[in-house]
């Protein structure tokens, strides 16, 4: 929707991540992908730069460094790692 209101695709990701986290003032551990922070993020097959639709290609999930098990997860059978 941002990118149909107007904005570039860098724009909105821009608007999703970094600048929702200074907004909520967690920017120090979260909105970017730095050393120290944490480690969460998607991989995709597309480029969302490229059309922003590309964010729902979904190759992997990460959450605090580690990656994710989808179909464990759609199954109700993940487990949370440390």
């Amino acid at each position: 929707m941002l990118v149909q209101s107007g904005l570039s695709s860098m724009q909105a990701i821009r608007a999703a991540t970094i600048n929702s986290a200074k907004v909520l003032g967690i920017d120090k551990k979260y909105g970017t992908l730095e050393r120290g922070k944490a480690a969460n993020f998607i991989v995709l097959t597309g480029d969302p730069l490229a059309d922003i639709r590309n964010t729902r290609k979904i190759d992997a999930v990460w959450v605090g460094g580690h990656p994710v098990d989808r179909q464990a997860l759609a199954r109700g059978t993940a487990v949370a790692s440390d």
